[in-house]
């Protein structure tokens, strides 16, 4: 089955057209300053221009970008792996490669993410494609790519995540393609659900698995070179460096958001829940100033301009997102005692806490919540709640 991207939006993607690897986006060590990953026997050490062994030697920078000489315009980030010149300047690692992420920059809960590249082939060479939680939790864990360069005919898809008990659990799917993945670009692509996660390769399905519990927030992207470690081994004698990352694309996509509840320019009052069957409402009011109560549900509230009033007056609420609160403009939830568990603003505001991607969030008593997509605690004051 091939992907179909018709109901998605694009929300992230580099091209790499410019003339080095444009680091306001892209984070080049892991977020907590980490440059290999010694729980997996890695050999690399993941620099860039601040570390001293680049700086030493320019010639070991791992990025570079070109133009794609099939695409005009368009480029082509290439991450490189070499033998480290002096260990002393790279932690006692004997390889010197690179990693990106967007760490801080960019996430997303749920969506379509695909890389283009060209893979290296060789013993010990382990390039990868994977999502990681911004709340800087382990797991959960997406895998898009994963490839043993002794083999470069087969690559492996997968996810970790905690079972009901706590402990770490993990499935890793390989998948046998009967080409050389080296030899050329591919599309790499997974679509990350509340309910599945799916696999695809150059568009066409791959496989399948349904999403672990609890996978439900923001996840950032990576893409690294790994070299060693204790999946693939050891580079040997027949591993031929420099070894080459080649990345034409990485993309993000987001469900289209289209609305089950609509209004118009004038002051409406939308509630939810017409469809006893289908509980989660998408309810946009657009102008005016506008009432909107989503009800039982999950359900994603958006007030459009003018003074607009989110109510929350019967239980369960589920969990909600208002995607466009604005705390200055007159914006209101209301709210009762019931359901907020707290009598006074006071208490309330400490049920508000920043999710991982820095919006603030609402614990409710019935243990719902309200998510203030784009607005964080600190933004939110006495006057944009109303407790009844």
């Amino acid at each position: 089955m091939a992907i179909n991207l018709e109901n998605y939006t694009l929300t992230f993607s580099d091209e790499f057209t410019g003339n080095y690897l444009d680091t306001s986006v892209w984070g080049t060590k892991y977020w907590w300053g980490g440059r290999t990953l010694a729980s997996n026997g890695e050999m690399q050490y993941f620099a860039d221009r601040s570390t001293a062994v680049v700086q030493q030697y320019p010639s070991l920078d791992p990025f570079r970008i070109s133009g794609d000489p099939y695409q005009p315009g368009d480029g082509v980030l290439t991450i490189t792996a070499q033998p480290s010149p002096d260990t002393s300047l790279t932690d006692g690692l004997p390889y010197v490669s690179g990693l990106i992420n967007t760490y801080g920059t960019f996430s997303q809960t749920y969506g379509y993410f695909e890389i283009s590249a060209q893979v290296p082939s060789g013993q010990g060479l382990w390039p990868a494609f994977w999502l990681l939680p911004q709340s800087g939790n382990w797991p959960p864990e997406i895998d898009v790519l994963e490839l043993l360069g002794h083999d470069p005919s087969t690559y492996y898809v997968g996810s970790h995540w905690k079972d009901a008990t706590g402990k770490h659990a993990f499935k890793t799917q390989g998948i046998s393609t009967g080409i050389d993945l080296s030899d050329g670009f591919h599309s790499y692509g997974t679509l990350w659900t509340a309910d599945t996660i799916t696999y695809y390769l150059d568009g066409t399905q791959v496989f399948s698995m349904a999403t672990p519990a609890g996978m439900n927030e923001p996840m950032y992207l990576l893409a690294g070179l790994a070299v060693g470690g204790n999946w693939p081994g050891a580079p040997d004698s027949t591993t031929v460096f420099p070894a080459e990352f080649q990345i034409d694309y990485i993309r993000a996509y987001a469900p289209s958001i289209k609305p089950t509840i609509s209004g118009n320019d004038s002051n409406n009052s939308l509630v939810g829940d017409k469809v006893a069957t289908a509980l989660n409402d998408i309810i946009f009011a657009y102008g005016g100033n506008d009432t909107l109560e989503g009800l039982k549900g999950n359900d994603t509230l958006a007030g459009g301009s003018g003074a607009d009033t989110f109510i929350y007056r019967s239980s369960p609420t589920g969990h909600d997102v208002i995607l466009d609160f604005d705390p200055l403009g007159g914006d209101v939830v209301r709210i009762t005692k019931a359901i907020a568990g707290q009598k006074n603003f006071s208490g309330l505001y400490r049920m508000i806490k920043d999710n991982g991607a820095g919006d603030a969030v609402l614990k409710l008593a019935d243990g719902g919540s309200i998510t203030f997509d784009g607005v964080r605690k600190a933004q939110l004051g006495y006057d944009d709640f109303l407790i009844v």
